[in-house]
């Protein structure tokens, strides 16, 4: 039995459309793995409070990470929307993008962008920098991490790339490296950057 595009649209949950959002953003570029899809779902999940109400956040093994968002994701796939590739990237397909252009407007342009922001930042981020962004923001969900010591023993030259990436202030990279800001300057003089 097949399904129309109208009626997959009409089924569809406002977290499996934020998904959608996600994966359409930023000229479609895919979301390279788990982690980083799950963190992404997260931040956006805390500034778009349906989407976090619906995506029901834990702490787990590697920081924030939704159940629900999981499923959602396989749901997607499982209808044709979304596609898992190489290494676990995920991309929106053309079904998708035109179930998108069905379903009426959920997120208002201040959230679409920062979906889209959202989406480039962590995007330009390797692993262990995401972790050690979301790790430094929102501690309470760190405590079922398996990989935080680690994390945090780097979280040094982690913050240092981030900063020299040119996505994040000075106070950003002191607060991420766990330092004061004069601390942080100095370092930064030590190693010449």
């Amino acid at each position: 039995m097949k399904f129309s595009l109208d009626s997959i649209a009409e089924d569809l949950s406002y977290l499996n459309i934020a998904i959608l959002e996600l994966l359409e953003s930023d000229n479609q570029s895919p979301i390279e793995g788990n982690t980083a899809f799950q963190k992404e779902m997260f931040l956006i999940g805390n500034f778009i409070d349906d989407v976090g109400e619906d995506a029901e956040f834990i702490p787990h093994s590697f920081g924030p990470y939704s159940e629900a968002a999981e499923v959602s994701l396989n749901d997607l796939i499982s209808l044709g929307l979304a596609r898992k590739e190489y290494k676990n990237n995920y991309k929106i397909t053309d079904a998708g993008s035109r179930v998108l252009k069905i379903v009426q407007k959920r997120f208002s342009d201040e959230e679409l962008e920062s979906i889209a922001d959202f989406k480039r930042f962590l995007g330009e981020l390797t692993v262990d920098e995401i972790l050690l962004f979301v790790y430094a923001s929102y501690p309470k969900y760190t405590i079922e991490s398996t990989v935080y010591k680690r994390i945090m023993r780097k979280r040094l030259s982690d913050a240092i790339s981030i900063y020299k990436k040119g996505l994040i202030s000075l106070e950003k990279a002191a607060f991420l490296a766990g330092m004061n800001i004069e601390s942080f300057l100095d370092t930064l003089k030590e190693a010449q950057i």
